[in-house]
């Protein structure tokens, strides 16, 4: 479609002479219900929130089938760069699929990987072998080397924002009053939505901190009707009918992007939960024999994909300070079913490697409408430019001698926790 035309231009062609060696990718899973139960989240508004068609936190048989398009065209953008075969089983341990362990990401990795591989997901889909510990690279843990300090994080984020909530609250007014409103119209009970809590960064029982009050039930809201509406839920229950368009959706989600920009990307959060995610996609970069659930082969991974959350996208983009834009959504927006990808580049006539990123999502109206993909109808497609290579970089893409220095740079080696993942230079 014309609309999607520049979005698209800004992945450059691949220069004459290069070739695509590899990729990794990291992608969150499509549409989900929310992960709090209609009871518990009643507090939070006026009205019965809709109704979902499956348990709290899981994936939509409709989030299935949007991963299974993006699968399909991973195939074909993938295909044509030589990397994934389109029609027979690929030789073994080239493409690998590693995905959390939660419910919503394996069957989020079984839709995509149902568009990539219609008949050999066995050999394909791997996760961690230990089922009662949280997987590291997804969900990484207090260690001594990284111990997730509550105090020390909660300072750093007051740090940010003027050492209280006050600034944020008034920089964000018109948004949070948009909320407001939608989640409990005038005459409401007294203490219904954003005042159901007051502001607080708390420390998180799993480690590090969590946030309370106004900006993190705003962020929480604007993401459940963000979902609703990806749900092709009828207008009348998406924010239960309150929202006049698509563009007053789209401004009150400044909201679920500050708590994002906060929780995630503060730099010691970063690290802490990123570094793990950003080694291993340095270091599969380096060598396609070190993604995780790769057999022991001759060949290396040629397309490794990395599925776990929207947390996972946000922290590796600020630890390498990236940025993107996707229209209908928020600068940096990680909406369901959208990946980043970190491909390998070879020069044909000097051997030189290069690393460029680009990020892709199903637009707000694609994943409405359940538009089906094509190369002639992708998903918004931009590249992603990495500032501390633009003195080095050459067609979107930075050496990778220059990007592993500069992912070495940004990683905390104390929350590397994953034996083999030390960024060599």
């Amino acid at each position: 479609m014309a609309g999607l035309q520049p979005a698209m231009a800004q992945v450059p062609p691949i220069p004459p002479g290069w070739q695509t060696e590899r990729v990794v990718m990291l992608a969150r899973h499509s549409v989900l219900a929310p992960d709090k139960t209609p009871e518990q989240l009643a507090r939070f508004a006026a009205s019965p929130w809709p109704a979902w068609p499956v348990a709290p936190g899981n994936l939509t048989p409709r989030g299935a089938d949007l991963g299974h398009q993006m699968g399909q065209f991973y195939r074909i953008i993938y295909g044509g760069r030589g990397l994934i075969e389109e029609s027979i089983c690929p030789a073994p341990g080239t493409v690998v699929l590693w995905v959390d362990l939660d419910n919503r990401a394996e069957y989020a990795a079984l839709s995509t990987l149902g568009g990539l591989y219609m008949r050999c997901i066995t050999p394909i889909l791997k996760h961690q072998a230990d089922l009662s510990k949280p997987d590291p690279l997804f969900h990484p843990q207090p260690s001594p080397s990284c111990p997730m300090d509550a105090a020390s994080n909660r300072a750093a984020i007051l740090a940010r924002i003027g050492g209280d909530f006050s600034s944020v609250q008034r920089e964000y007014a018109p948004q949070l009053a948009l909320l407001q409103s939608t989640l409990c119209p005038p005459g409401s009970a007294a203490g219904c939505g954003l005042a159901a809590e007051a502001p607080a960064i708390v420390p998180n029982p799993k480690g590090g901190v969590a946030m309370k009050g106004p900006i993190a039930i705003g962020s929480m809201a604007g993401e459940i009707f963000l979902q609703e509406s990806a749900e092709g839920m009828p207008a009348d229950q998406v924010a239960w009918g309150r929202l006049a368009d698509d563009n007053k959706l789209r401004d009150m989600l400044k909201v679920h992007r500050l708590y994002l920009d906060l929780m995630e990307k503060t730099k010691p959060i970063a690290q802490q939960k990123g570094s793990n995610l950003l080694a291993l996609i340095t270091t599969a970069l380096q060598n396609g024999h070190k993604f995780p659930g790769a057999p022991n082969m001759a060949e290396p991974v040629r397309f490794g994909m990395l599925i776990g959350h929207d947390t996972n996208i946000v922290n590796i983009a600020g630890l390498l300070d990236l940025g993107w834009e996707i229209k209908g959504y928020q600068d940096n927006e990680a909406p369901p079913g959208s990946a980043l990808a970190f491909e390998l580049l070879r020069d044909g006539r000097n051997g030189q490697r290069y690393v460029r990123m680009a990020f892709y999502a199903q637009t707000p109206e694609q994943l409405r409408n359940m538009t089906p993909l094509t190369i002639d109808n992708p998903p918004a497609m931009v590249a992603v430019d990495l500032p501390a290579c633009s003195a080095y970089a050459r067609d979107k893409a930075c050496p990778l001698e220059r990007f592993v220095e500069i992912a070495k740079a940004a990683i905390d080696p104390g929350c590397v926790t994953i034996n083999n993942l030390t960024v060599k230079p």
